[in-house]
């Protein structure tokens, strides 16, 4: 069953102070669900006063991309895909991106794409209406990008970008970035249950006023639980509250406001050495735990005010977003490899082994300004871009050694304040039919101040530090070839740019003679078409180099900076019509990496991704039934440096099934349907078993080197009703 971790009154007095506070609109960075640059007359003509309201016109297509691998997914695209938890539309939408979770529950999933394993968001920016969602300095890992407090329903779509060449995204865009962009307004009002293997409960429900209402408002409201499979129970509980106000619309202008509150708690069994599960001989089952008070608590409320304006030529863009958070979270990576044999036993003959709490809490806060303007010169369609935006985390954040969830000494504690400032223009030009070009530049300016909080912390970096970098971007979009009776004008592209990561400000104060931010240089040639109008074709080939990597360090299970990287590969994406109702897909890529400087230099990148796959074959029938049958694979890997481990390969196959009738929608799904033995969240590390009252039999003289994993789902089965339902049209005064 649920259990609220606070009251039903709470929760219901939380829910009055964000409808009385609270809604959103975005533009594609910055949040707007039309980029007025794209669709200038996108609402009918004003009108007098006392004249009924505009009506808002949406209009559907592909906007111009600048990359073969750019891409804006609809909702109708990944509805039919597993959403287990919200980032799983991220898998589903971004050809080559792979997420998988090292601990379960409420942590962040650790994500994977080109060649990166991008731990938990270091180098992929993800946003939701323009929101960070990365988080830097964040406790468990620079850039932790949690997404548990969206909710898929409301999603209208993505808009997906891979490589550093685009001028609005700046921190952790090295790999890629997306925005998710959230529904204006739902066209109706839903409730839906879910049910599912091992306790598995969800709960939703969107109230939607017709169009028309007073701010055209609306509400969603999600409860989730879940046991897991783990012989210690999950015990996983979600809330979320999501709300979206329009508090101004006309003609040529919308001003929007969004609001949202997320709580949730979990324990974990983490990873476990695959040593101990091995047969024959295994002490452990796969879904055992050598440390089972791992787990912990997060808590993120958002607030985002967006203007948006625009008319034929122009369009012009202002956003304030601020967010409240906190996570206190417990992990055990090493176990019993420190301190030595009973050095430090508590009084109650408990063993103090490596659990470590990791405590996070802040406020952040930013703002985006964008001008847009079209114009012809010479001749020539000309469009300019010039922006401008700002972000400042104060935090508090704190690395502490625990057992057992209670805290005994002190790592870290510190108060890191951090400001980024950025700048960027772009100017693109069509000086021909055939070619269009855009040149721009992004300037990004950090300030670090970090003071501690405990004098008696081992770790006591006090300090402040600055950092700065330019980063050119350059895409060029050919069109050379004219259409021919079984393929469309095929568009070849060219791009080339600069990105970077931030470090953490922790290490940047502690580390003078190291660079602060990280640089990215990317480039990739690559095409797009449409074969006998059934067949949708994407290809390109890429290359990055990273001035400085992050790898993990087993003892406090966050990623530290190394030597210099490069990594570069091939992937394509296919899209095939079959019939009016069946469509198959398939995504594919391959990458080569490794160390280029340091003292590892030519040795592999550990846990870098190699061959991926994602497919299946989709089918939306007249008659109302709907279904899925896809295919999710990832090859194998090296967990380090000297290439000794090889990680698990793995293929995993999932069934999707609705049926909608009438206002009626009947779910149904199955994942990991051959119900697979896999190995999901992978690291290779050392650590040490001993002294450990669940595992008498073992007693480790030494720290052993071996691959830690968190165990994969098996075969889960879930179902679900959605009832669709207008609610009362409430007028205007």
């Amino acid at each position: 069953m649920l259990k609220p971790h606070f009251s039903i009154a709470t929760i219901y007095r939380l829910i009055l102070m964000i409808l009385l506070a609270s809604g959103g609109a975005s533009d594609r960075l910055q949040a707007a669900e039309i980029d007025p640059s794209q669709v200038p007359s996108a609402t009918g003509p004003s009108t007098q006063t006392g004249s009924p309201q505009p009506t808002e016109i949406y209009v559907f297509g592909e906007q111009p991309v600048s990359t073969a691998t750019e891409a804006s997914v609809r909702q109708k695209d990944f509805e039919l895909r597993p959403t287990g938890t919200p980032v799983d539309i991220l898998t589903s939408s971004v050809p080559g991106l792979y997420t998988v979770q090292h601990q379960g529950g409420g942590k962040a999933d650790e994500y994977l794409i080109r060649g990166f394993d991008a731990d938990h968001g270091t180098d992929f920016a993800i946003y939701v209406d323009g929101i960070p969602v990365n988080i830097v300095n964040n406790a468990h890992g620079q850039g932790y990008a949690d997404l548990h407090w969206l909710i898929p329903e409301i999603v209208d779509h993505i808009d997906v970008t891979k490589g550093p060449y685009f001028v609005q995204y700046g921190d952790f865009a090295t790999a890629g970035a997306v925005n998710i962009l959230t529904k204006r307004r739902p066209a109706d009002s839903i409730a839906s249950i879910l049910g599912g293997s091992y306790s598995l409960q969800r709960y939703l429900t969107i109230l939607s006023p017709p169009e028309g209402t007073l701010f055209q408002p609306y509400v969603a409201f999600e409860t989730y639980h879940e046991r897991g499979p783990f012989k210690d129970p999950l015990g996983y509980n979600r809330y979320n509250l999501f709300t979206k106000f329009t508090l101004l619309s006309t003609a040529n202008s919308n001003l929007s406001f969004l609001g949202t509150f997320h709580h949730s708690y979990w324990n974990a069994s983490g990873e476990i050495p695959s040593r101990l599960t091995r047969q024959p001989g295994a002490v452990l089952g796969r879904f055992g735990a050598v440390d089972p008070s791992q787990g912990g608590n997060t808590d993120r409320n958002n607030l985002n005010l967006v203007y948006n304006y625009s008319d034929a030529r122009q369009s012009f863009n202002a956003q304030a977003w601020g967010y409240f958070y906190s996570l206190d979270i417990y992990n055990n990576f090493t176990f019993f490899e420190n301190p030595p044999d009973c050095e430090s036993c508590l009084p109650n003959g408990d063993i103090v082994g490596n659990e470590i709490e990791q405590r996070d809490k802040r406020g952040a806060g930013g703002s985006y300004l964008n001008y847009r303007r079209n114009y012809d010169a010479w001749n020539v369609p000309m469009e300019t871009l010039v922006g401008f935006s700002s972000r400042t985390d104060i935090a508090r954040v704190g690395l502490f050694n625990a057992v057992n969830r209670r805290r005994l000494s002190t790592q870290q504690n510190s108060q890191i304040n951090q400001t980024s400032l950025a700048w960027y223009a772009q100017q693109e030009f069509r000086p021909t039919d055939w070619l269009r070009a855009q040149i721009g530049t992004r300037l990004d300016k950090f300030f670090y101040s970090v003071r501690n909080l405990s004098p008696d912390a081992a770790i006591t970096t006090s300090g402040t530090s600055q950092g700065f970098m330019a980063n050119p971007k350059v895409n060029l979009i050919f069109t050379p070839f004219a259409a021919g009776n079984w393929y469309t004008s095929p568009q070849l592209y060219t791009n080339f740019g600069g990105g970077y990561h931030s470090n953490d400000a922790r290490v940047v104060v502690a580390n003078p003679d190291k660079a602060p931010l990280a640089r990215a240089l990317g480039g990739e040639l690559g095409l797009r078409t449409k074969l006998f109008n059934r067949l949708d074709l994407a290809v390109n080939y890429w290359y990055l180099h990273l001035s400085s990597e992050l790898v993990l360090d087993g003892d406090t299970g966050q990623f530290e900076p190394a030597g210099a990287t490069r990594r570069h590969g091939p992937e394509v994406e296919l899209r095939y019509q079959i019939n009016d109702w069946l469509t198959s897909d398939l995504d594919a890529s391959y990458t080569w990496g490794r160390f280029v400087s340091g003292p590892t230099q030519g040795g592999a990148i550990p846990n870098a991704p190699r061959a991926l796959a994602y497919g299946g074959i989709t089918a939306r029938h007249p008659s109302g039934l709907q279904g899925r049958l896809q295919m999710r694979f990832m090859g194998t890997r090296y967990g380090d440096e000297e290439r000794i481990s090889l990680l698990r390969p793995w293929a995993i196959f999932d069934l999707l099934a609705k049926y909608v009738w009438q206002r009626y929608e009947f779910n149904f799904s199955i994942t990991n349907l051959a119900n697979k033995k896999w190995w999901a969240g992978q690291q290779f590390h050392t650590s040490q078993i001993r002294n450990d009252p669940r595992l008498p039999t073992i007693n480790e003289t030494a720290p052993v080197n071996d691959i830690h994993y968190t165990p994969g789902g098996p075969l889960t089965v879930r179902a679900g009703v959605t009832v669709h339902f207008e609610l009362p049209r409430f007028g205007r005064p």
